[in-house]
Protein backbone atom coordinates (compact mmCIF):
# COMPACT_ATOMS: atom_id res chain seq x y z
CA UNK A 1 0.00 0.00 0.00
CA UNK A 2 1.26 3.50 -1.33
CA UNK A 3 1.20 5.74 1.92
CA UNK A 4 3.62 9.25 2.34
CA UNK A 5 3.84 11.46 4.96
CA UNK A 6 2.53 14.02 2.61
CA UNK A 7 -0.52 12.30 2.26
CA UNK A 8 -1.15 13.07 6.43
CA UNK A 9 -1.87 16.81 5.28
CA UNK A 10 -4.47 16.04 2.60
CA UNK A 11 -6.15 14.04 5.25
CA UNK A 12 -6.39 16.88 7.69
CA UNK A 13 -7.20 19.32 5.22
CA UNK A 14 -9.93 16.77 4.05
CA UNK A 15 -11.02 16.79 7.74
CA UNK A 16 -10.94 20.55 8.12
CA UNK A 17 -12.78 20.74 5.03
CA UNK A 18 -15.65 18.14 5.90
CA UNK A 19 -15.79 19.74 9.42
CA UNK A 20 -16.71 23.40 7.75
CA UNK A 21 -19.47 21.95 5.39
CA UNK A 22 -21.15 20.10 8.28
CA UNK A 23 -21.31 23.41 10.56
CA UNK A 24 -22.56 25.14 7.80
CA UNK A 25 -25.17 22.52 6.68
CA UNK A 26 -26.11 22.89 10.40
CA UNK A 27 -26.08 26.86 10.50
CA UNK A 28 -28.66 26.84 7.83
CA UNK A 29 -30.81 23.70 9.54
CA UNK A 30 -31.23 26.16 12.48
CA UNK A 31 -31.52 29.40 10.43
CA UNK A 32 -34.46 28.01 8.40
CA UNK A 33 -35.94 25.99 11.84
CA UNK A 34 -35.98 29.77 12.96
CA UNK A 35 -37.26 31.42 9.97
CA UNK A 36 -40.32 29.06 9.97
CA UNK A 37 -41.05 28.89 13.60
CA UNK A 38 -41.61 32.88 13.44
CA UNK A 39 -43.76 31.77 10.20
CA UNK A 40 -45.81 29.80 11.79
CA UNK A 41 -46.18 32.23 14.71
CA UNK A 42 -47.25 34.61 12.55
CA UNK A 43 -49.94 32.87 10.59
CA UNK A 44 -51.61 32.05 14.33
CA UNK A 45 -51.88 35.27 14.54
CA UNK A 46 -52.75 36.55 11.58
CA UNK A 47 -55.80 34.02 12.29
CA UNK A 48 -56.47 35.37 15.27
CA UNK A 49 -56.63 39.04 13.96
CA UNK A 50 -58.66 37.74 10.91
CA UNK A 51 -55.45 38.74 8.73
CA UNK A 52 -56.44 37.02 5.74
CA UNK A 53 -54.31 38.38 3.27
CA UNK A 54 -51.07 37.65 5.63
CA UNK A 55 -52.26 33.91 5.06
CA UNK A 56 -52.81 34.56 1.56
CA UNK A 57 -49.54 35.35 1.25
CA UNK A 58 -47.84 32.63 3.15
CA UNK A 59 -49.02 30.07 0.30
CA UNK A 60 -46.82 29.77 -3.41
CA UNK A 61 -48.58 30.35 -5.96
CA UNK A 62 -49.83 26.42 -7.13
CA UNK A 63 -50.01 26.21 -3.24
CA UNK A 64 -52.35 23.49 -1.94
CA UNK A 65 -54.58 22.82 1.48
CA UNK A 66 -55.62 19.51 1.85
CA UNK A 67 -57.78 19.57 4.77
CA UNK A 68 -59.61 16.42 6.56
CA UNK A 69 -62.36 15.67 4.81
CA UNK A 70 -62.46 18.39 2.13
CA UNK A 71 -61.75 18.19 -1.46
CA UNK A 72 -58.15 19.80 -2.00
CA UNK A 73 -58.26 23.49 -2.51
CA UNK A 74 -55.48 25.29 -4.63
CA UNK A 75 -53.81 28.76 -4.76
CA UNK A 76 -53.29 31.51 -2.50
CA UNK A 77 -57.03 33.59 -2.82
CA UNK A 78 -59.08 29.92 -2.30
CA UNK A 79 -57.35 28.86 0.44
CA UNK A 80 -57.53 32.09 2.16
CA UNK A 81 -61.03 32.27 1.45
CA UNK A 82 -61.24 28.72 3.24
CA UNK A 83 -59.16 30.25 6.39
CA UNK A 84 -62.00 33.30 6.49
CA UNK A 85 -64.70 30.94 6.47
CA UNK A 86 -63.12 28.84 9.77
CA UNK A 87 -62.52 31.95 11.28
CA UNK A 88 -66.67 32.70 11.13
CA UNK A 89 -67.02 29.51 13.64
CA UNK A 90 -68.41 30.69 16.60
CA UNK A 91 -65.59 31.41 19.40
CA UNK A 92 -63.13 29.68 16.96
CA UNK A 93 -59.63 29.44 18.15
CA UNK A 94 -56.81 27.76 16.02
CA UNK A 95 -53.16 27.31 17.36
CA UNK A 96 -50.48 24.98 16.50
CA UNK A 97 -46.66 24.58 16.43
CA UNK A 98 -44.22 22.55 14.48
CA UNK A 99 -42.57 19.66 16.66
CA UNK A 100 -40.03 19.08 13.44
CA UNK A 101 -38.16 21.14 11.00
CA UNK A 102 -35.85 19.69 8.45
CA UNK A 103 -34.72 21.29 5.84
CA UNK A 104 -32.87 20.03 2.48
CA UNK A 105 -29.17 20.54 2.04
CA UNK A 106 -29.60 23.08 -0.55
CA UNK A 107 -31.63 24.98 1.73
CA UNK A 108 -34.53 26.12 -0.82
CA UNK A 109 -37.27 22.97 0.45
CA UNK A 110 -38.05 22.27 3.92
CA UNK A 111 -40.68 20.45 5.72
CA UNK A 112 -42.40 21.67 8.92
CA UNK A 113 -44.58 18.58 10.71
CA UNK A 114 -46.16 19.70 14.13
CA UNK A 115 -49.94 19.49 16.16
CA UNK A 116 -52.95 21.68 16.10
CA UNK A 117 -55.73 22.21 17.88
CA UNK A 118 -58.95 23.67 16.51
CA UNK A 119 -62.03 24.40 18.28
CA UNK A 120 -65.39 25.94 18.06
CA UNK A 121 -68.70 26.22 19.59
CA UNK A 122 -72.24 24.78 18.79
CA UNK A 123 -75.75 24.22 20.02
CA UNK A 124 -74.51 20.38 21.43
CA UNK A 125 -71.37 22.60 23.31
CA UNK A 126 -67.88 22.89 22.15
CA UNK A 127 -66.15 21.12 19.15
CA UNK A 128 -61.96 20.15 20.05
CA UNK A 129 -60.24 18.79 17.23
CA UNK A 130 -56.75 17.44 17.90
CA UNK A 131 -54.36 16.67 15.23
CA UNK A 132 -51.40 17.15 13.37
CA UNK A 133 -50.10 18.70 10.62
CA UNK A 134 -47.36 18.66 7.53
CA UNK A 135 -46.55 21.78 5.55
CA UNK A 136 -44.25 21.48 2.81
CA UNK A 137 -42.13 25.30 2.20
CA UNK A 138 -40.16 26.51 -0.89
CA UNK A 139 -38.11 29.46 -1.05
CA UNK A 140 -39.48 31.62 -4.17
CA UNK A 141 -38.06 34.54 -4.80
CA UNK A 142 -35.74 34.44 -1.22
CA UNK A 143 -38.86 34.32 0.75
CA UNK A 144 -40.34 31.29 2.23
CA UNK A 145 -43.90 30.20 0.58
CA UNK A 146 -46.39 27.11 1.86
CA UNK A 147 -46.51 24.66 -1.22
CA UNK A 148 -48.49 21.98 0.39
CA UNK A 149 -50.62 22.29 3.66
CA UNK A 150 -51.91 19.18 5.37
CA UNK A 151 -53.89 18.33 8.69
CA UNK A 152 -55.69 15.42 9.82
CA UNK A 153 -57.36 14.56 13.47
CA UNK A 154 -55.99 12.51 15.97
CA UNK A 155 -59.15 11.41 17.25
CA UNK A 156 -60.92 7.90 16.22
CA UNK A 157 -63.56 8.30 13.83
CA UNK A 158 -67.30 8.32 15.10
Amino acid sequence: MFYSRNFRPCIFAAAFLLAGLAATSLALAHSVSAQIKEMDAQWVEAFKQKDFATIEALYAANGLLLPSNSPPVEGPKAIAAVWKGWSELPNVEVVFGPNRIEASSSGDMAYDYGWYTFAFDTDNGRVTDKGKYLVVWKKVDGTWKVLADMFNTNLPAK
